[in-house]
Order: C-alpha cells, then structure tokens, then sequence
C-alpha cells in the first residue's frame, strides 16, 4: 500500500507547487532500507519578482531518483478583477475580487502524467486546454475536485476575465523573447472542450485589435500591425525585393507602405502555420502583388541606368529559372511591360516602355533601318543586353518578326490617325519588312489606313490591288499604279484591300454613271453587267433589286439611257419589238451588247429575274377604224377548209398540248364556222405600251389578219391574200392570228403557227398535210377522223359558209379585239 502510494506521488507533476504559496518543497523517498537514502523531490529554486508586483519568474526544480535534474521556468502574471454580483455565488457570496495567474512555461513542460493540464484551481486539474500556457483562479471544483464546473456562474465570471487577462499576460512577457519565439504562447490548437473553444475565440479578438504581428521584408524596413493588416508572400517575392534594394533603386512611399505589411521571415514559416492563421494573417493575392510590383516599378524611370536594367533582367532570369510559373513572375513582366525604362533610337521620344521597343536583329539590315524605328539602343546597354534576348520578350520586347511587325503596323496606324507627312521610303520600307514576313494582323479588322503616294492615307475598301479595265480610277485607288507586283500581297493579306473591285465597288460606280446624266457609254454597260453575269448569285440578285434604273435602248439610235427601271420592256416577241421601233420618244427596251462581251441569254435571265416586263405580256391592242363591209362582194370562200382543220385536229392531240377529244372537237368547230371577209382597206390597231400609270408608248400599225371569236368572223387583207403564197407577210399573219386564238401556252402557239404556215404554202393539200403531220409527229384517232368526214366530206368542195351582214360594221363592237395581250398581225 505504502509502496503504490509513493508510486503516485513519483508520478506527480512538479507544477503541484507552482501556486501553492505555503509549499515550496516535496520530497518522495523510497520505502526500502536499502535504498532509503535515494530520494526524489521537487522544488522552487527560485523566485524572480520584477518591478511590477504583478509578474515573476518561478524556476521549477526535479531531482529524480537516479540524480538527474529536470527544471522549467515559467512567467507568472497576475491580475485581480472584480467579481460581478451576477456572478457571486455560495460560500464565495463576500469575495470582492478574483485573481487571475497566467504561467508561460519558458521551453517544454516536465513530462509527467499530468503534463498536460492547463487548469489549475491551486492544484492541478485533470482538465486539459491545449494552450500553451497555465490558467489558474479560485474555480469552483466538482466532487471530485479533478475538474472544474463549466455550468457554474462563479467559474463563468473567472473565464470571461482569462482573455483581458492573457492579452495583458502576453504583451508584458513576449517582449522578453526573440520575434518568433513569442508566437509559441499563443492559442494556436483548438481545444477539444467546448467553453474553452470559446475561451480560444475570445483570445483571437482581443489579440487581433493589437499591434503586434512583427513585419520585414528587408532589413531597415521593420514594423508592427495588426494580424488583419499583415501579409505573407512568397521567397521568390522576398529575393525580387531584395533585388530592387541592392541595384539601388529608391523605393518609392506607396510601395514601401504595402511593403512595411510584409510578415517578418522569421515567423513567416511553415511551422507558425498553426499561429498564423490563429490570428487570420493571410497570403497575399495576386492584386497585392500586382499592386505592389506596379508601385515598385514606378521606381523604374527615364533615368534609370543601364546597368540597372542589365541587373533587373538578370532578376528575371534567376525567378524565370527557379519558378516559370511563379504569378509574381507574370506580373513583374507585365508591370515592367508598361514603364518607359528603355532607351532606343527612336525619332520621337529617347525612352521607350519594353512594349513599344525592338531588339533588332542584324539580319534585318537589308530591309529596315534600325535609326528610323525603336530599337534598344546597344550603345547605351552595352552588348550584354544581348544575353537577355528571352528576358527581354518576356517584358513585352519585339524580339520575333511577326511580333516587330505588328509594332510597326501599329507605327502606321499611329502616323495615319495624326495625318502627318513622312517620308514614303519609311512607309514602303515597313510594308517590305511586313511582306517579307507575310504578316497578318491576329484579328483582321480592315481598319488599318493604306498609304498612298502623293495620294496619303485612304481606308482599305477604298483601295484595289487592280483594276483592269481602269473604270475605278476615279474613285478608288488603285495600287498596282503605285508599288511594284511583289509588294502588292501584304496589302491584301495585312490590311484587307480587295485584289479587284467588288460587286459593292460596281454596285457604287453603276450609281456615280447615273449621276453624272441619262447617256451611259456602253463600255460602261459591258463592263458592269459582265460582272454581274460573271458573279451572279442570290446576293448580287438581292442586291440588284435595289437598282432604280437599268440600261435602255431607242429604235436606231446607238447610246445607252437609264431609265426606271418600271418604265422597260425585255423584246421577248422579236415582231411586237418591230413594231415598236418606231417609238422614238424614249426607250422602251433594256439594253443588250451589240458585240459578245457577254452572254445575252444569261443577262435575258437576269432581268428577268429583276422584274422586268415582258413585251409580249405588257402590250394591248386598240382598234383604230370602221370596218366597211359589202356581205354579197366581201364573202370568201375556201380559206377555212378539211386541210386545216385536220392540222388544228392533229396538233391539239399531239404532246405539247393533249387536249382531250371533245374539247378539240370545240376548238375545231370554232375554226369550220368562221365568216372571212377580205378587206379592201387595211384594218388598222393601236399598239399600245404603258410604262407608267400616266405615260403611254402608241404605234399605229396595219392589221393583216384579224379573227373575231364573238362574232365568228375573220377579216383579211385582200391585196395580201390576192397575192396568195408569195405573201410571206401575210401567210405568217394568218397562221398567227389562228394559233393565238386557239392557244395560251407562247410555245405551243408558235409550233402550230409554223405548221400551219407550211400547210397554207402547200395549199394544204391533204395529201401534203398528212406528210406534215407525220413529220411532226402527229396524227388523228379514229374519232377526229369521224369528225372531220363529217364536217368536211371528201366529195364536196371545202369553203367557210357564208353568211349576211350589214353594210355598215364598227370593228370596236366586238369586245374581243381590245383584250390585252392578244397580238395583231
């Protein structure tokens, strides 16, 4: 028994005396007599009060059993605080004033079974905090007194004070250390309980008011903020620093206080992670850095020596080695990127920032000068700066070709938005260097003036690389008139200029012709509607539609009008347009070329689809006269007879028009009826054209051959069919005017016309009909040859039937010779 009791007593930790005031002393010896002289104890070796009553020094003292020593120092602050009536309670009702201890163990802790407590109430609890230092006050201890009651309100009044009373703990004692040693007192590990969780909040609000975070980033620069206010960067952001400082440069105020934040080195280690971030010191962000590196840059200027820039590229390079993905890296380039701090030979300013600066490369020498552009002065530098070529592209230098020509575009574009003279062998020698290299802008904009000899600058739609038929000379500048061939492609691949004129260029030029007057040069004509023809697709015909006027012609006259484009005609019907060539007033049809510099058929199409016209749809027919008829002189017979009919017959049942049995018979029948009367008179209409609402084109235009369908009566002209076959005229009146009566479709009615032209020149001689019809491939059914045996039986002689008329006619009664579209003849 007395054995396992001393057992528990060696176990015991020597901070059991720590703040017991009565005992300094503890002695355990051994119950064997042997070895009774073998003792073990612990002690106060000493006491250290300072000045202020509040705090000493305690140094704790244990000789083991086996003669080694173990000993610890630890620094006692106390403080009193007055007890809240809230927070009286029991036997403690008339205690006026609480004290608070807060030991800081000055290096590790006697390892003991109880080593880890850090509640004391006198004596040591079993409670464990995880703090770096002691707590101890009169705490109100549960039965067992080996923890203290967290629920109770006297005990909750003691913890509110630990904060104020650790904040002030902290300060008195961490001046005594080195920086980094003070951060080892504090609350950096989370309690497992709890209240004391909270007591660890409590803590990090008091210390985050207070200005003690110790701040460096290069010696002579120290500070103290608060934890909120302090920043941890980066080594390499440290080595950049240190850089600056030892080149000489002179930081400026707004850099240096964004500097002064910069966390100590000596905490600004992985091991204070814990304490750190405790107290909410952060890393600083790429803005911080961005901001900071752009102020210590603004350090860098005009004045800067060249030996200077020499050892900043040389920072470069070593950060480049250690670190190429390092943000601080990125943005040291881009903030040196934007600072005049190169000296060139530049025309206009001495000092260049890096991103407006060349590094010239002898093998320009043939086509640059490197006095006439900014390139690094080697002179100044010496021809180490050479050593730095890739440093100096990383800071936005012009090292490559492509990368030199888009400063020297850019040169252009500068010069062009002034609108400044120079010299044209310095613009020729830049677009040489730009097509040596075929340079092309990253994004094609087509903004970038054009320089133009003797001209100056022009945007590049107004410029062509050709122009062969020389019709944009007056508007357009054309550059093979002003650079040699082999520099032409840079204007089309680099600035955007069209290698010809566009349908926008035509569409322009066609616009500017009309402009200057009615009379176009058919040159001009050829050439617009060449490229029309030539580019036709469904955006030129879109865009055509927007023409208010095309070419036209007169009769016999050999000039090109505009004329709206609702006022023309295309000559679809080569007879209707021989009758109105003899309208003079204003031309009536679009223009076609007299020679092949085009395709007609093609630019027929084309106006087409433009809307235009067609003649053939456009033309009414006016009846001009009296018609004077004699019914018993008048009457002939034997035009209408079996020989037609029976090519009427064959047609209408051919393929082109199939018109089935009982309709044909109709159609037929219509024909076998008909009255002819010959005329001694011409029977004479108004051809009538109207190009506009208001304005008319009239041609007054003899009649050979007119058929009236309503009152069954075709009218001809003697003197024509007197002259029987020899009149062609007449002949082709005759088979018109039959087939256009009988006929809508254009194509049918001049198949049939032509047929029965052939009949009539043969006297349509059944037998010669037969072979027509044959070699047309046609022929009767059985039902249209019963048809025609009963209208015209072989054994009579075939003529019309005759019938009686007045003498006195008006051609205007019959309501069918006025219907538009129906063609005289």
């Amino acid at each position: 028994m007395v054995e396992a009791v001393r057992e528990q007593l060696s176990q015991l930790c020597p901070e059991i005396i720590l703040f017991l005031s009565k005992l300094k002393r503890l002695y355990v010896c051994s119950y064997d007599p042997e070895v009774a002289d073998r003792v073990s104890s612990f002690l106060i070796s000493s006491v250290t009060k300072h000045k202020e009553v509040s705090s000493c020094v305690v140094q704790l003292l244990k000789k083991n059993l086996d003669d080694t020593e173990e000993s610890c120092d630890y620094y006692l602050w106390e403080k009193t605080f007055p007890v809240k009536p809230e927070n009286r309670f029991g036997v403690r009702m008339d205690v006026q004033r609480w004290v608070i201890t807060i030991a800081f163990p000055s290096g590790e802790r006697m390892r003991t079974a109880t080593s880890s407590v850090g509640i004391f109430a006198f004596l040591p609890t079993t409670m464990v905090t995880d703090f770096p230092f002691l707590i101890q006050a009169d705490f109100i201890l549960n039965s067992l007194r080996d923890s203290i009651l967290l629920d109770n309100v006297w005990n909750l009044g003691i913890l509110e004070c630990i904060p104020s009373a650790f904040v002030n703990a902290f300060q008195s004692h961490s001046l005594r250390y080195p920086v980094g040693k003070r951060f080892e007192f504090l609350p950096a590990q989370a309690p497992s309980i709890p209240k004391f969780k909270d007591l660890r909040e409590s803590i990090r609000a008091e210390l985050q008011s207070l200005v003690i975070v110790p701040c460096e980033i290069i010696e002579g620069m120290s500070s103290s903020v608060r934890p909120q206010e302090a920043v941890r960067v980066l080594p390499n952001f440290r080595d950049l620093v240190g850089g600056f400082k030892i080149e000489g440069y002179v930081l400026s105020s707004s850099s240096k206080y964004l500097l002064r934040r910069v966390l100590h080195p000596s905490v600004d280690l992985e091991k204070y992670n814990a304490v750190l971030e405790f107290l909410g010191v952060e890393f600083a962000n790429d803005h911080w850095y961005t901001e900071c590196i752009q102020r210590l840059c603004s350090s860098i200027d005009e004045k800067v020596t060249g030996s200077g820039i020499i050892s900043l590229l040389k920072c470069i390079k070593n950060l480049t080695s250690s670190s190429p993905d390092d943000p601080l890296l990125r943005d040291l380039t881009n903030s040196i990127a934007r600072r005049k701090c190169l000296k060139t030979l530049d025309w206009t300013d001495a000092y260049k920032t890096p991103e407006e600066s060349i590094l010239f490369d002898p093998a320009w020498e043939s086509i640059l000068d490197r006095t006439k552009i900014p390139t690094i002065d080697e002179n100044f530098y010496g021809t180490d700066i050479l050593v730095y070529k890739n440093q100096l592209r990383d800071i936005g230098v012009k090292v490559d070709p492509l990368h030199v020509c888009s400063l020297l575009s850019g040169i252009l574009s500068k010069l062009a938005k002034a609108d400044v003279y120079f010299e044209e062998t310095f613009i020729e020698m830049i677009y040489t260097f730009l097509n040596k290299f075929q340079w092309r802008p990253e994004v094609p904009d087509g903004t970038t003036p054009v320089w133009v000899p003797d001209q100056g600058w022009f945007a590049p739609q107004h410029c062509v690389l050709h122009d062969k038929q020389n019709l944009f000379l007056s508007f357009l500048c054309v550059l093979d008139e002003h650079y040699n061939e082999e520099l032409l492609p840079v204007f089309s691949s680099a600035f955007g200029v069209a290698e010809n004129p566009s349908f926008d260029h035509y569409v322009d030029l066609w616009n500017k012709w009309n402009g200057k007057g009615q009379v176009t040069l058919e040159e001009y004509c050829c050439s617009f509607w060449k490229y029309v023809v030539d580019n036709w697709n469904p955006e030129v015909e879109e865009a055509l539609k927007g023409l208010t006027k095309l070419p036209a012609t007169k009769s016999m006259s050999e000039k090109v009008y505009q004329i709206n484009r609702k006022e023309v005609f295309l000559a679809d019907d080569l007879q209707l347009k021989n009758v109105f060539l003899r309208y003079d007033e204003a031309p009536l049809f679009v223009w076609f070329p007299r020679n092949n510099c085009l395709c007609t058929r093609r630019l027929y199409e084309i106006y087409e689809s433009l809307g235009v016209k067609k003649v053939s749809e456009s033309v009414q027919y006016i009846p001009f006269a009296k018609i004077q008829l004699d019914p018993e002189k008048d009457v002939l017979n034997g035009l209408i007879n079996r020989g037609l009919i029976k090519i009427i017959l064959g047609f209408l049942a051919g393929s082109q028009v199939t018109m089935p049995l009982e309709d044909r018979k109709d159609t037929a029948s219509s024909i076998a009826r008909l009255k002819v009367y010959k005329l001694d008179n011409p029977y004479e209409y108004i051809y009538r054209l109207m190009r506009s609402e208001s304005t008319k084109a009239d041609v007054k235009k003899v009649k050979l051959v007119s058929w009236k369908k309503r009152s069954e009566r075709l009218f001809i002209d003697n003197s024509g069919y007197n002259n029987g076959k020899s009149d062609l005229k007449f002949v082709a009146a005759f088979a018109d005017e039959l087939a256009q009566g009988l006929l809508v479709q254009a194509k049918a009615r001049a198949t049939l016309s032509k047929i029965i032209q052939i009949g009539f020149l043969s006297g349509f001689s059944e037998n010669e009909v037969d072979v027509l019809l044959m070699g047309e491939n046609l022929e009767l059914s059985v039902e249209d040859k019963e048809f025609l045996d009963a209208a015209f039986p072989s054994s009579t002689v075939p003529g019309p039937v005759c019938g009686k008329r007045s003498s006195m006619e008006r051609d205007q009664s019959d309501p069918s010779s006025t219907t538009s579209g129906k063609k005289p003849r």
